[in-house]
């Protein structure tokens, strides 16, 4: 089936109904859009579903995008939920969420995730009336992106700051759909909603350090690293460095590396090596002793390890 052209007038039709069908009409008087400069693309569902049948894309694909800049009024209730986990950002003001019989209060900075097939309502405060850039996605990746940002049922609400790079993605992610829905738009749709929510995980991460000056501490103490590679490092220094117990600074981390310390400046060294090996003529010993190894062949041993050929191997294979 070849691609259709964009056509506008599908989406009259679509906003009236919504992203779910018609939405139902409960106690409160709903408000889904109509506020002053903002932005929808809804997705026709057979271009949904077509999207969901491509390798590329049924991990994840946008069905719906918008953004609504000082929604008063803005209100949605679905009591059966819809298909699509849906995402918020409040990027100004402030709102509200309800699920499973909580609700739950929506800042600046934060994040509201509705999983799929959740009863829920959500709507803006009467002052401040948030400001929001919100999209609706299915795909099979969905699960483990929640599991990464921590959210659930119980705790929809997780704050992820305001980054530069984060509110730029969800302007591509929107200017993207709105310029049409070829199987190259979409594809390329899909790849940037990943971008943007794994952005969404690694804010989450930096957002819920323990102290605002964690992240930036560690970073402190990679930056050491990087400038003593031909040195003997010991964790305590480190951690002093960080102004931190040995056992916090571990653990923070290995929280935000994956690594040990020691083992992450391990692997700094001998991506320096690779470094020297394929940029410079020195032999394997004047590498180990430009990164502090009085053995070369203790530095062998370690190259190998972490790079699974030692240094002569590794310095014969071709690359690029």
């Amino acid at each position: 089936m070849e691609d259709q052209p964009f056509r506008m007038d599908y989406f009259p039709t679509l906003w009236q109904y919504g992203a779910a069908g018609p939405v139902i009409a409960m106690s409160r008087q709903q408000k889904g859009e109509g506020f002053p400069g903002q932005r929808i693309v809804v997705l026709p569902r057979s271009v949904v579903a077509r999207a969901e049948k491509h390798p590329l894309m049924r991990g994840l694909i946008p069905t719906d995008v918008g953004y609504f800049p000082n929604a008063v009024g803005h209100l949605r209730e679905r009591p059966d939920g819809v298909h699509q986990a849906i995402f918020i950002y409040c990027r100004k003001g402030s709102g509200w969420c309800e699920m499973n019989g909580h609700r739950h209060a929506v800042k600046a900075g934060e994040l509201l995730v509705v999983p799929p097939e959740t009863p829920h309502a959500y709507g803006a405060d009467d002052s401040p009336a948030w400001s929001i850039y919100w999209f609706h996605a299915k795909g099979a990746l969905l699960p483990s992106f929640l599991h990464e940002l921590d959210v659930s049922v119980e705790r929809p609400v997780t704050r992820i700051g305001e980054g530069p790079q984060m509110l730029a993605l969800f302007q591509e992610v929107l200017d993207v759909v709105d310029h049409g829905y070829t199987t190259l738009q979409l594809l390329y749709a899909s790849q940037t909603l990943a971008h943007l929510i794994a952005a969404m995980v690694r804010d989450h991460r930096s957002a819920h350090s323990d102290h605002p000056s964690t992240h930036q501490k560690i970073a402190q103490t990679i930056a050491y690293m990087k400038e003593h590679l031909n040195q003997s490092l010991q964790l305590d220094a480190l951690a002093a460095l960080a102004n931190l117990s040995r056992s916090r600074y571990v653990d923070l981390f290995k929280r935000q590396t994956g690594f040990a310390p020691i083992d992450y400046f391990i692997r700094l060294r001998m991506h320096r090596a690779c470094q020297l090996l394929d940029t410079t003529d020195l032999s394997v010993k004047s590498v180990a002793a430009e990164l502090g190894y009085d053995d070369p062949l203790y530095f062998s041993r370690v190259f190998k390890a972490v790079n699974d050929v030692n240094p002569t191997v590794y310095r014969r294979t071709r690359k690029g």
